[in-house]
């Protein structure tokens, strides 16, 4: 069986697979669920100075994408510190506190905390291209800790190697890529209203498909900075996980899925996760780390000179690749798939839209 087992930042795990912070790790019972379903470590719900007033209602689902307006910890941080955090440091997992969002916010809390965590997450939030905000939040983490520092990354950096090379300079131990997108705006047409509530009805946008844009964050990040990377967006799968490991992540996090499907989606990730090892003959997850980053740049982009091949012993047909051929390049002929070679455009989609992949080039 492949060995999950990762050491980041000094911190053993028996997986890679977090919670990211949110409503599923908001209090005690919560975060004693996310544990049992096996997690290797918990990153709990934001603290800052002053809890949130969270508005309702706060989450909502459209198509394949997930809105949130939840905010940080609505629970003061008296007593996360008093009664929330001791209790989850019995449960026998690393302990990641989540804390924000100023420097000044930061030298408040961080001494409060320096004996219950293994290490924390600053969520410097939605910084644009001024990178002071991030700067001064690592800063003053490590003036007062002698913990791990990471800080989490949100997705509106328009050079994420720069702002990485900063945060590594400033001190941090580890970068958290990404936040959710946004703001986003989601109409319901029935009742002429937001999905969400708050000033402006506007959330943040999470869910599987923002995974694209947390990889290209996290392989460009790993480029830039010689420490860990921590990659969050868009996990639903064990496939997930390995795609983010391959662009240079050494763990990951998982929010949403967990929201929509229950924590058992952690058991289910972590176990599939080790079948994938054997599948492919890895002996450690951490092998996977950076196998596609790590190739050379001609290697890593495909380039197609013939048309695709049609396994018509796997094809069943179900027409999907028809359907989607913008081309008109597919059809069926005495009943199987035929492909007219002087039409078609090589663009790939009929590959991955074959639930069978019985396409391939």
């Amino acid at each position: 069986m492949g060995n999950l087992e990762i050491n980041i930042c000094g911190i053993k795990m028996k997986n890679p697979i977090m919670p990211a912070a949110g409503p599923l790790v908001r209090n005690v019972e919560s975060v004693r669920k996310v544990v049992d379903a096996g997690v290797g470590a918990v990153v709990t719900k934001t603290i800052s100075v002053k809890p949130a007033k969270i508005p309702n209602p706060n989450m909502a689902v459209d198509g394949n994408l997930f809105l949130n307006s939840e905010l940080w910890s609505e629970i003061p941080w008296q007593r996360w510190i008093n009664n929330i955090f001791p209790s989850i440091k019995e449960m026998g997992v690393p302990l990641i506190i989540s804390m924000g969002y100023t420097g000044d916010d930061i030298s408040f809390l961080a001494p409060k905390i320096a004996n219950l965590a293994d290490a924390v997450e600053l969520s410097t939030h939605y910084l644009g291209d001024d990178p002071k905000p991030m700067l001064d939040a690592i800063k003053a983490a490590k003036r007062y800790l002698d913990i791990p520092v990471c800080v989490k990354v949100s997705p509106n950096v328009r050079d994420v190697g720069l702002m990485a090379r900063q945060a590594m300079k400033a001190g941090a131990d580890a970068i958290v890529a990404i936040n959710s997108l946004g703001p986003g705006l989601s109409i319901n047409i029935d009742k002429k209203l937001s999905r969400l509530g708050g000033k402006s009805g506007y959330g943040w946008i999470s869910g599987s498909a923002i995974k694209p844009l947390a990889i290209r964050y996290i392989y460009e990040i790993s480029k830039n900075v010689d420490i860990p990377v921590i990659g969050v967006g868009g996990i639903t799968k064990a496939e997930d996980v390995v795609e983010m490991f391959m662009a240079g992540a050494s763990a990951v996090q998982i929010c949403t899925a967990a929201i929509i499907k229950g924590p058992q989606i952690f058991t289910k990730i972590i176990g599939n996760l080790e079948n994938i090892l054997d599948k492919y003959n890895y002996e450690n997850i951490s092998d996977i780390t950076g196998l596609f980053s790590d190739k050379e740049e001609s290697e890593k982009i495909p380039v197609y000179t013939s048309p695709p091949n049609i396994d018509l012993d796997i094809c069943n047909l179900c027409e999907r690749c028809i359907k989607s051929c913008v081309y008109g390049a597919l059809s069926i002929v005495d009943e199987e798939i035929k492909l007219d070679s002087n039409t078609c455009a090589m663009c790939g989609l009929c590959v991955t839209r074959c639930p069978l992949n019985a396409i391939s080039f």
